[in-house]
């Protein structure tokens, strides 16, 4: 991460705690991430980069988080969420080989849709 890159999260990680955020002990679980994660007054936890984030501990708690937003609905999010850093790594100039890897993962997305179009029954 550039040192502009590196200023630009310690901006937003103070904002936050400003809002009354809380830091937690837990990080992002996005590959290679690694900040920790905040919680909003809200109740919802966010990543200063990578925004909300829903962290599972079990199996169990992965099928409830899947079924409550349903497998189309965690693809389209992933999609536009992967979109939003691509768009936020090129504007800081970042290494071409992480923005290849979100593309790789709006492409897997992209294929996992067409497989659920064509095999509706598949998604249950």
């Amino acid at each position: 991460m550039s040192r502009i890159g590196r200023d630009k999260v310690v901006r937003k990680m103070a904002e936050l705690m400003k809002a009354g955020a809380v830091m937690l002990s837990e990080t992002c679980p996005v590959q290679g991430c690694n900040l920790p994660l905040f919680k909003l007054r809200s109740g919802e936890i966010v990543c200063p980069v990578h925004g909300r984030v829903v962290i599972v501990r079990s199996e169990e708690e992965a099928v409830e988080v899947t079924k409550k937003y349903g497998l189309a609905g965690v693809l389209d999010k992933l999609e536009d969420y992967a979109i939003k850093t691509i768009d936020s790594m090129v504007g800081e100039a970042s290494d071409p080989s992480l923005i290849i890897e979100w593309l790789e993962v709006i492409e897997r997305v992209e294929r996992i849709k067409k497989t659920i179009k064509a095999n509706p029954r598949s998604q249950s």
